[in-house]
């Protein structure tokens, strides 16, 4: 199986289409980011942890992807990644 291709904003680092992001235990972020829609038209979210790099590997309903990435925020220790110097 492929990997999915995560798309970042170069502005914040975030994934495109992030809705929420949770700090986790060491300061660094769960991104929730919107994923499509289902076939009733609700979107589906996934996440992605900027410490360790652990993902969803499936887009759910956003309530449940929600919940799976606080969980995540709660339970990661990773530190942040270090970030690209600008001068």
């Amino acid at each position: 199986m492929s990997e999915q291709i995560l798309h970042k904003n170069p502005a914040t680092g975030l994934p495109v289409g992030t809705v929420a992001a949770f700090l986790n235990l060491s300061s660094a972020l769960v991104a929730l980011y919107t994923d499509g829609t289902d076939q009733y038209g609700d979107p589906k979210a996934a996440w992605f942890c900027l410490g360790c790099g652990t993902r969803s590997h499936i887009a759910r309903q956003l309530a449940t992807s929600r919940i799976e990435a606080n969980n995540h925020s709660a339970e990661c220790r990773a530190i942040p990644w270090p970030q690209a110097s600008l001068v």
